[in-house]
């Protein structure tokens, strides 16, 4: 094994994602609008209505959470690829599961048995499980069941560290699937001594499911903004998150921080926080390198952007590690947990902005003290140039349409996450993985509600405006309801005919089948998000499959 000296010490290099010239520069002309509309707009409240004050608010936290998104994903870059070999690090994986049946599992734990350079396969459980247990032995991996429920993912992944030695762990869902070469992108970045974590993409290999849509540049994905402009952004600051899966984290620097992170349901970003307060680097490589299921159904994928928002919350708000006073972190990565954490409490503001029109025409009251027709065109023009930065900076990641109408749904998640709060969470669920496109969930019912007050509204404004109201609160008041109508209403049409869909091939798929299937898809894939997010200088990508399936068995040993 290669020995580090100060003379010869590794360090991770990143290289910059081209961008043109003047991609950086926007920022701050942005900027100068965003504060020249801000400034401008405290001083035109309408104090004399309950509208006023709270309009001022939200449009300033709109402000500035907006801002900080596009202040630190300036800066896209990518790892250097730094090939090793495998045989020379000692690395377990790491299997967590809870309520998933054994037959889900199966595949995720034959991916993890030949990925090259595999010491050992460790299926946990927070409960014994016969089923579980049998199959992770007829595998050849081995099965670990604590008896407890305390913490959730991260108690069962705490408890799964006390059975291993290893220096290195890989963490995989339980639906997720890796391929062979896993390690050999990633595990050469932990010659550098400082990095504790190598993250890949959370990716999905069911891109028929609700947050996959088909466009004229081909798919487009809910996700997307996240893993291919904010988490390659992050490189560059030092704050690339933990995701809870696809990763490999250094044992050492897990240790040092007492373990995988407790005390909230979002394991991940609260463990990356620890990571990087105590000192240690992080690297995201954008490259997918397992792939899971994403939620299938509309109630899933509520309760999955809700947990994620009472976990960021809980961490923001409630919990000692908050990036409000956790020490240790630096400026930039203060910013980055900041922001990660406080956008989930944008929910209102964004069901505010829904029922405004609604509100404004049943009372004809306006939320500013000047003609409305001037807000409104001020207000326009600001928010073009904020949708204009969005597409400059996330490209074909955000989509004028589908992004907005996702964020409608992720803004009543957010709001009901806001009750985790004040009241203890339901003991540990894991996430539904094998639903049906179709189940039932109040959030439908919801999202019919809006579109009809949306419609209504939009109704209402046109008939005044038929009648000689040509005021600028009633034209403006029926535009904006009509967008809301618009985006709404377009993601309740693709619901509806999703939900009709007959069941995909690989519903009927188990154990080996479906890891072959999924193996069979990998390239492609893996080839989409490397177009994404191209690296300056790119690696030859070695082959997906492995001729020998059996993992790499060999005796532990330390670094």
């Amino acid at each position: 094994m290669t020995v580090f000296t100060s003379e010869n010490r590794y360090r991770v290099t990143f290289e910059a994602v081209p961008r043109p010239r003047w991609w950086r520069p926007l920022f701050v002309v942005y900027l100068a609008a965003a504060v020249l509309f801000v400034v401008w707009r405290c001083q035109v409240v309408n104090w004399h209505t309950w509208l006023g004050p709270i309009a001022v608010v939200f449009d300033i936290f709109g402000a500035l959470i907006f801002g900080m998104l596009l202040w630190h994903v300036r800066y896209p870059s990518v790892p250097r690829h730094h090939a090793v070999d495998v045989s020379d690090y000692v690395v377990d994986c790491l299997i967590p599961t809870h309520t998933e049946s054994a037959d889900l599992v199966e595949p995720t734990v034959l991916g993890a048995l030949r990925i090259r350079g595999v010491r050992r396969v460790l299926v946990l459980g927070n409960r014994y499980r016969e089923d579980m247990r049998d199959m992770a032995v007829r595998l050849g991996a081995e099965y670990h069941a604590r008896d407890d429920m305390a913490f959730g993912k991260a108690g069962n992944l705490n408890a799964g560290l006390a059975h291993t030695d290893a220096d290195y762990v890989i963490t995989l869902d339980a639906d997720h699937i890796a391929v062979p070469e896993l390690l050999e992108r990633m595990i050469g970045y932990f010659d550098d001594p400082d990095v504790a974590l190598v993250q890949s993409p959370q990716a999905y290999y069911n891109t028929d499911t609700l947050t996959f849509r088909r466009t004229r540049n081909g798919v487009w994905a809910e996700a997307q903004m996240f893993y291919r402009c904010v988490q390659p952004s992050k490189n560059h600051w030092n704050a690339a998150f933990y995701v809870g899966t696809s990763a490999v984290l250094r044992r050492q620097a897990l240790d040092s921080t007492g373990g995988f992170a407790t005390g909230t349901v979002t394991e991940d970003i609260h463990t990356a926080m620890r990571l990087h307060a105590a000192g240690w680097r992080s690297v995201f490589l954008p490259e997918p390198l397992a792939f899971g299921l994403e939620a299938a159904n509309l109630r899933e994928f509520f309760a999955q952007r809700r947990r994620w928002a009472v976990g960021s919350l809980q961490l923001l708000l409630r919990h000692r590690d908050s990036p409000l006073r956790r020490k240790g972190l630096s400026v930039a990565q203060r910013v980055h947990y900041l922001h990660a954490t406080a956008i989930h409490l944008g929910g209102p503001q964004r069901l505010f902005h829904l029922v405004l029109p609604t509100v404004t025409l049943l009372t004809m009251t306006s939320p500013v003290n000047i003609p409305f027709g001037l807000y409104s065109s001020a207000f326009l023009g600001y928010l073009v140039l904020s949708w204009t930065m969005m597409k400059v900076y996330f490209g074909r990641a955000y989509h004028p349409v589908h992004s907005e109408a996702y964020s409608l749904v992720a803004a009543v998640s957010q709001t009901a996450a806001l009750l985790g709060l004040f009241r203890r969470e339901r003991r540990y669920k894991a996430a539904d993985k094998q639903g049906n496109f179709r189940e039932r969930t109040w959030v439908r019912g919801l999202l019919w509600t809006m579109t009809l007050i949306c419609g209504s509204t939009l109704a209402y404004g046109g008939w005044l405006i038929a009648h000689g109201r040509l005021t600028g609160l009633i034209i403006s008041a029926t535009i904006w309801a009509g967008l809301h109508a618009f985006w709404i209403g377009s993601l309740l049409a693709y619901l509806v005919r999703y939900e009709r869909r007959p069941a995909p091939q690989y519903a009927a798929l188990t154990g080996p089948a479906r890891y072959e299937w999924v193996m069979d898809r990998s390239a492609a894939l893996i080839a989409d998000e490397r177009a994404a997010v191209p690296p300056a200088t790119p690696e030859p990508r070695l082959e997906a499959r492995s001729a020998d399936p059996a993992p790499t068995v060999r005796p532990a040993m330390r670094a």
